[in-house]
């Protein structure tokens, strides 16, 4: 038994965050196809739900979008009215894990544009949820191990992930929201991105050791 026990929680997140028959079905990158690829065959495989069950919570709303940036004008957008009301269809969320970032990096995403739009999305997420625990996770990078597939992203033409996890740590701090700080150490994962079921386990024991202080 922990302080977590039979709370509900919410995610917020991209594609790494999706399961079908969970998620948005227009956003869902964890179909059959790609859990078969994966080896993520059970909602259970997924990261987010092994945090979950680690920590007796019980799963509220997932409201993740696959290809969302947390920067733009699109309802999408991390940032956006949209994504962030939606955290509370299926009951007011008691914590919410936050998973957003990896796409703004691998696109590029300006830095001032990426700090704005993170500030803005946790002042909706404080202002529509005061009494939520918000966790925001630093961002991992991924460790191809299938070559018969194409990289997700150009890592040689992005900007070093250490600069946007400088702003999730300060942009959350600021906004009284707690970190989850992943570590350095890659994740394996089928396109370098995507991670398969033993990436996800990698991820969900680190968020774990994170919350749990360990």
């Amino acid at each position: 038994m922990n302080a977590y026990s039979g709370k509900l929680f919410s995610v917020l997140g991209d594609s790494i965050s999706t399961y079908e028959g969970y998620t948005l079905a227009a956003a869902v990158f964890y179909e059959p196809c790609f859990q078969k690829i994966t080896g993520v065959t059970s909602v259970n495989d997924t990261w987010w739900m092994q945090v979950i069950n680690g920590l007796g919570g019980i799963l509220g709303t997932n409201n993740s979008y696959s290809g969302s940036t947390v920067y733009g004008t699109r309802p999408t957008a991390g940032c956006s009215d949209h994504r962030t009301s939606a955290l509370s269809q299926n009951g007011t969320p008691d914590v919410i894990l936050v998973n957003l970032g990896g796409n703004d990096w691998g696109f590029s995403v300006p830095r001032k544009n990426f700090t704005k739009a993170y500030r803005q999305m946790l002042s909706k997420l404080t202002t529509l949820y005061p009494s939520a625990e918000i966790w925001c996770a630093t961002l991992l990078q991924g460790r191809q191990v299938n070559h018969d597939i194409p990289p997700f992203f150009n890592v040689e033409g992005c900007n070093p992930i250490s600069t946007y996890n400088t702003i999730i740590c300060k942009e959350a701090t600021a906004a009284g929201c707690h970190v989850a700080t992943l570590g350095e150490e890659p994740y394996p994962a089928v396109d370098g991105v995507h991670p398969n079921r033993d990436g996800m386990t990698f991820i969900a024991q680190r968020w774990l050791s994170a919350i749990l202080g360990k």
